[in-house]
């Protein structure tokens, strides 16, 4: 019984994580979407790339209105981008803050497809972790 609740416990720890990880994919995508749609490109300078198992983020700054602001991409699976060079991104013009780089923004479906499979899931974790719960409550 202890360990059909833990076990439960689990799953469900792992659904809820699961929610998170999809609400974060979906808002990724909107917010590439919205720079596709509504961005403006300037050139940004890169600063450095982090190196990750699946890929690299391009970390940059570029200057909106005399004001420098930092900007790191999403993972990409290869660039040709080397520290110190230029490279195009896609800013937001109500919030400059906000940039990605235009490869990044381009490719932006896997963001869409991830959040969809992870929410899938996650309700599947969900509705097995309350079938399970009710059965061990009887």
């Amino acid at each position: 019984m202890v360990q059909n609740l833990v076990a439960l416990a689990i799953y469900g720890a792992m659904a809820v994580g699961l929610a998170v990880a999809a609400l974060h994919l979906l808002r990724s995508w909107r917010a590439g979407n919205r720079l596709s749609r509504d961005g403006l490109r300037t050139t940004a300078r890169c600063t450095y790339l982090q190196v990750f198992d699946g890929g690299v983020s391009l970390h940059f700054e570029y200057e909106v209105k005399g004001v420098t602001y930092c900007g790191e991409s999403s993972i990409v699976s290869v660039t040709g981008t080397a520290p110190g060079q230029e490279m195009v991104i896609l800013y937001d013009p109500a919030r400059p803050s906000l940039a990605n780089a235009e490869e990044c923004v381009s490719g932006n479906r896997f963001h869409l497809v991830a959040s969809l499979a992870a929410a899938v899931v996650a309700v599947l974790l969900a509705g097995y972790t309350a079938v399970g719960l009710a059965a061990v409550a009887l």
